[in-house]
């Protein structure tokens, strides 16, 4: 793991928050307590995918969320590849 593999830990699960899913979370303005996809999409009443698709739109649009993003490179460095959207989160792997 990197030291962009666990940012925070999910206020909800325990799960650990990777620096994007961290990044999501601030652009969806959680900035005290942050979460898991599983448990933004539970939040927000949507699935996994739509609250990625919904988030990862905002980051793009902002420079501050991008220049964060693109520090994970790899989809070896996502700690829960198994439980998040790792394949659209990391396309080209």
């Amino acid at each position: 793991m990197s030291e962009h593999s666990n940012i925070q830990t999910c206020c909800v699960t325990g799960a650990p928050i990777c620096r994007r899913i961290f990044n999501m979370n601030l652009a969806l303005g959680y900035t005290e307590e942050f979460y898991s996809l599983k448990a933004l999409a539970e939040l927000h009443s949507q699935s996994m995918e739509e609250i990625f698709d919904f988030a990862y739109d905002y980051v793009e649009a902002r420079e501050c969320f991008r220049k964060e993003w693109v520090k994970m490179k790899l989809i070896e460095e996502c700690p829960l590849p198994n439980d998040c959207q790792a394949a659209k989160c990391f396309p080209n792997d």
